[in-house]
């Protein structure tokens, strides 16, 4: 395959294999690539014209994907003849390891770290039933215990947004490790790229103000009409129910007409994913490595 650095100049030609997709994985939306472009530089092959390839350069480097439509492939063979016995390809959508199954030459291996979490946009705002009586108090000890304004994110709200998240990173820090700093700088930087191209991709965003202060904020970007992806929310844990508070307004103020929120993966940390799983998903989109035998 011959792979080429994926850039900017690539977002049109990309976001049609995108939308090509039979389904829209956060992971694979231009955004969710090229954003992080400085810490996990990406390149892109583009084969038969229907699907094309990754390859990450960051931390777990490797190729991944495919992305495009995956039911138009006419030949798979000759898809996999690219690769060799002992490659890995990672985070390989289920629907292609349904297509590929049976081949005695494949083996795949679940990723459970890379899977995302995607909700029914209805039952996280109805916040209804016991499995929800935690949040739904949580929520209520923010909305009635504080004086609290929300507001839509528009630009003029973007030097804001960043003074908080810079007050919100200097916090974090005081108890993280040297690789949990450096990750949260590399997202400030996908956050900055957000806020500079915030007319160029399909963004909402919202924010709660405590005193006329930020203390919450959601940025989130649009799959497809029926998807929403919350790609960053931050919030001050000193506020009682800040986080559920956020997640719960963004939603029923700024979700209308999306079936489904994807939250992405919880990358195997014990606490994301306990915090994932404790908002009940409707279903996880699966990832699998696939090994080349």
């Amino acid at each position: 395959m011959n792979f080429r650095k994926l850039t900017w100049q690539d977002k049109d030609i990309y976001t049609r294999y995108y939308q090509a997709s039979p389904v829209h994985y956060a992971e694979y939306s231009f955004f969710g690539l090229w954003a992080w472009q400085h810490a996990c530089p990406i390149e892109i092959s583009e084969t038969d014209g229907e699907i094309c390839w990754l390859k990450s350069g960051g931390p777990l480097p490797g190729i991944f994907g495919p992305c495009g439509n995956w039911d138009a492939v006419k030949d798979w063979d000759a898809e996999l003849s690219n690769f060799s016995s002992g490659d890995i390809i990672y985070d390989v959508p289920a629907k292609v390891k349904e297509i590929l199954s049976g081949r005695e030459n494949l083996r795949f291996i679940d990723d459970r770290d890379q899977h995302e979490y995607v909700y029914a946009v209805k039952d996280m705002i109805a916040l209804k039933g016991k499995a929800y009586a935690h949040k739904r108090n949580r929520v209520r000890a923010f909305l009635d215990g504080y004086e609290w304004d929300y507001y839509p994110i528009t630009p003029k709200d973007f030097a804001e947004i960043m003074e908080f998240q810079e007050r919100w990173r200097e916090h974090r820090m005081q108890t993280m490790t040297p690789d949990e700093a450096e990750s949260l700088n590399d997202e400030d930087v996908a956050i900055q790229n957000a806020l500079e191209h915030w007319g160029d991709f399909k963004f909402k965003g919202g924010m709660l103000k405590v005193d006329d202060k930020i203390v919450a904020y959601t940025i989130a970007e649009e799959l497809d009409a029926e998807n929403l992806d919350v790609r960053f929310e931050k919030a001050v844990p000193e506020y009682a129910g800040s986080y559920q508070a956020i997640n719960y307004m963004f939603l029923k103020e700024n979700a209308e007409g999306y079936t489904w929120v994807n939250r992405e993966e919880d990358m195997g940390e014990t606490g994301l994913r306990e915090a994932k799983m404790s908002y009940n998903p409707a279903f996880m989109l699966e990832k699998f490595q696939m090994e080349i035998l």
